[in-house]
């Protein structure tokens, strides 16, 4: 017997279930689509080469490869560099990553998930070796979004590269630079690239700031709003007196400066590039205090690694089953993690199911807000499918109401940042917590989306307990 919809929730998911199930299966046809060009690409790529193959100069197999790209971006009304861009990509998806051209001609990845798979996979040389890479990730893939594919695909990738950690970081940490771009209309891009622990905590260092900021100008808004409608009631109240004129001007005032705020309000990227100039021109944020009231001098970066206790000794080999991991970023080089823990002002340690990479318990020497250092390590990121934001910048939740019932305990809390946090107390969105910190959503429309912790599958030394695909 089928229910009959009665509340406009329940009218809205009946009339919405057939519209993402169509969705879906236009997406699926997308990726099917997408490993064919792929595939066709590839062959041009291949032709390419047998022509340049057969030529006696170098020179001149260059320009097969120039003159077959001319001719695809001719067809196509687009540029020749990004076509034979886009060839060397394609031969690099079909050749080297089979398995990967066969998920997303299938449907069970978008273009995106292969493109992470192969940039993460792309220094393992041997065939073999990523064969079993594929093997090791596609799972993972089938069931989260690209973004919260990319740190455990790199790890990975770790498993089976014949260069560790400290060596590829040393390589790479020679290339560090910083490249100007100029753009339209007076601007230009500023690119630093360097060590990630270093640029992530930049980022969170003026993001935390920027917040700071921005906070106070929200709350200048406000005042300045208090204050317009504190002149307006005066000027109201003298209407016909003597002091009409002066109440009607400091009304005027209170909504001009009210205009001026509202006008020159920034937005959270902007501050952050403001602050970002302010640290590096000055040293310090200082056209930002005073001018608020805020505390950024306070202010320091944060970064999240986690370390194998058996990395803290200087060993010369690396157990690539064993990685470093930057929270939100993939495995680092032990020195750093190593230089890091050693000013940390304390250190979690973390007990992980030998084979599953479940996190079973968190601790410290001076054991305090244990809690919610459990579900830090746990969680990682807003627990909604798919969602990327830090739990620095999320709400801890009791999947359970705690009014409803609900302990307040590991197993019935979960971060999720507000957006999602909102979604789950207004919509009929629901959310129920499984065995090892899965979260199983269900959406209005009746169907199923478990969201597994990203400990669990970064702590893994088998990808067998990788969460399954949808």
């Amino acid at each position: 017997m089928t229910k009959t919809a009665t509340t406009p929730a329940e009218v809205a998911a009946a009339r919405l279930a057939p519209v993402v199930a169509e969705v879906v299966e236009i997406r699926q046809q997308i990726a099917t689509l997408q490993a064919r060009e792929a595939r066709a690409l590839a062959r041009a790529d291949e032709i390419a080469d047998e022509w340049a193959d057969a030529e006696a100069a170098q020179s001149d197999a260059e320009f097969a490869h120039r003159s077959v790209a001319a001719e695809l971006a001719s067809a196509l009304r687009v540029s020749d560099r990004t076509v034979q861009r886009q060839l060397a990509d394609a031969e690099r998806l079909v050749s080297g990553f089979p398995a990967t051209t066969a998920a997303l001609e299938a449907g069970r990845i978008s273009l995106a998930h292969a493109r992470v798979i192969v940039d993460a996979g792309d220094r393992i040389t041997e065939p073999a070796l990523i064969a079993e890479y594929e093997s090791s990730i596609l799972t993972y893939a089938e069931a989260e979004s690209a973004s919260r594919l990319r740190p455990v695909a790199k790890r990975r990738a770790q498993w089976f590269l014949n260069e560790s950690i400290r060596e590829r970081h040393a390589a790479a940490a020679a290339t560090r630079a910083t490249q100007v771009y100029d753009l339209d209309d007076s601007m230009a891009a500023l690119n630093i690239t360097g060590p990630a622990v270093l640029i992530h905590g930049i980022h969170d260092r003026i993001t935390r700031m920027a917040r700071e900021v921005a906070d106070a100008e929200a709350q200048a808004i406000r005042n300045a709003r208090e204050a317009v409608k504190v002149a307006e009631g005066a000027e109201r109240a003298a209407a016909g007196t003597s002091a009409a004129d002066p109440a009607r001007t400091r009304a005027d005032q209170a909504r001009e400066h009210l205009d001026e705020l509202v006008a020159t309000r920034r937005s959270l990227d902007a501050i952050r590039v403001d602050l970002a100039a302010d640290l590096l021109l000055a040293g310090d944020p200082v056209a930002h205090v005073g001018a608020s009231h805020t505390n950024l001098g306070a202010i320091r970066a944060t970064v999240q690694i986690t370390v194998p206790v058996l990395t803290l000794i200087d060993s010369p080999v690396d157990d690539p089953f064993d990685a470093i991991t930057l929270a939100g970023h993939g495995p680092i080089d032990p020195e750093t993690a190593r230089e890091l823990t050693r000013t940390a002002p304390g250190w979690d340690r973390i007990l992980t199911h030998p084979i599953s990479g479940a996190v079973l318990a968190v601790d410290r020497y001076r054991p305090t807000k244990k809690m919610r250092r459990t579900l830090a390590v746990r969680d990682q990121h807003c627990r909604f499918p798919g969602c990327r934001q830090s739990t620095a910048r999320s709400d801890l939740d009791h999947t359970i109401d705690w009014q409803s019932g609900g302990k307040t305990n590991v197993a019935n809390l979960g971060h999720l940042c507000r957006r999602h946090h909102t979604l789950k107390h207004h919509t009929p969105w629901t959310v129920a917590q499984k065995a090892g910190g899965v979260l199983e959503w269900t959406s209005p429309t009746g169907a199923v989306y478990p969201d597994h912790p990203a400990a669990g599958v970064q702590f893994a030394t088998d990808s067998e307990f990788d969460p399954a695909p949808f």
